[in-house]
């Protein structure tokens, strides 16, 4: 079994039925379809203060729901596409759909494919781990400094480390900052720097140059937050991996971020676990994080398409969990039943 994820072999149909009005509501209420686009970008072209379900994925074709509290363009691009759908007095909230609609376009042997028409998703529960969209390599980096408590190397990857998602301007800051590290003062007097929201938090350092866990308070909260529920959701794998282990030796192995991972699950598992936060985390994100431990797909099929061993698969998840984990449990399920 072989797959490639991209908006070509890889589609997602948020599972969403709102109930709308033709005349009027306090929001309006659109569909986006969009390839190749990730979330951030999404919301830049769509130009107003937009509400939705959850982030879809950037390397698929995607179909979503979204809110606004003031109306937007509709666009008919190859790739971007916003269609008006009616009007609600409720707003859209993370959470809110019922679940997602998979199309996958995968590589599967003839024997593979045999083995897969017999998969019975209802017999065959899959770990609930957060999928590796939900780690980058420098949050993996934050992850690991921070929970060893090494807040100057955490504070520095926040502050430093480049993503694709970066601006030109973010770029050029995060250059001065890295070049400048522990001269303060010389950052605060940097052009990019004065005037910026990061001045506070240099005026700190400046003031106090070794206490860098206190220094967070003058971070940028949201970025910040986002980080430490990633950190939330790292042990929580971490947990569910040793959970598995334990209840199922004889398990599914695959890897998430290059680490072995057990991917079956059975209904004697405790149904969720609860991560709750440490006490630096407190201090920026008060809640626990609790999630389901399995999940079964639903409405599952295989069909054989034109092309010699090309096959899509379609199947459902609840909301939360991911494609990517079913399908590496899937590949897994295929390697032990073909040895069978």
């Amino acid at each position: 079994m072989n797959y490639s994820l991209t908006p070509k072999t890889f589609q997602v149909n948020e599972i969403f039925n709102p109930h709308l009005s033709e005349k009027a509501g306090e929001y309006y209420y659109y569909t986006l379809e969009k390839k190749g686009i990730s979330h951030k970008e999404a919301v830049k072209r769509i130009g107003a203060r937009a509400y939705f379900c959850g982030i879809k994925d950037k390397n698929a074709h995607t179909k979503q729901w979204f809110c606004t509290s003031e109306s937007v363009q509709e666009t008919t691009e190859e790739n971007f596409i916003i269609k008006f759908k009616g009007y609600s007095n409720e707003r859209i909230h993370v959470g809110k759909h019922k679940g997602n609609a998979f199309k996958v376009i995968i590589e599967l042997p003839e024997k593979e494919f045999r083995a897969l028409k017999k998969f019975k998703p209802k017999n065959a529960p899959v770990c609930n781990y957060f999928g590796e969209q939900r780690f980058s390599e420098n949050t993996l980096e934050f992850c690991k400094v921070l929970e060893e408590k090494k807040y100057e190397d955490a504070l520095k990857i926040f502050l430093t480390k480049k993503s694709k998602f970066d601006s030109e301007k973010s770029r050029a800051m995060k250059k001065i900052i890295e070049e400048n590290w522990g001269n303060w003062k010389k950052t605060l007097e940097n052009k990019e720097i004065i005037g910026t929201g990061k001045v506070i938090l240099f005026e700190y350092l400046e003031k106090n140059p070794k206490n860098f866990e206190e220094a967070f308070n003058y971070a940028e909260p949201k970025s910040l937050r986002i980080l430490l529920k990633a950190a939330q959701s790292k042990r929580f794998n971490e947990k569910l991996n040793e959970l598995a282990q334990e209840k199922k030796p004889n398990n599914l192995f695959g890897e998430i971020n290059k680490e072995k991972i057990a991917f079956e699950a059975n209904k004697s598992f405790k149904r969720s676990i609860l991560i709750e936060p440490t006490e630096f985390e407190k201090k920026f994100r008060k809640t626990p994080l609790e999630r389901d431990t399995f999940f079964a797909a639903e409405k599952f099929k295989v069909k054989k398409m034109n092309e010699k061993n090309t096959v899509r698969l379609e199947f459902e998840l609840q909301k939360g969990s991911y494609a990517t984990v079913f399908l590496k449990f899937l590949k897994s399920w295929l390697q032990k039943n073909i040895l069978q």
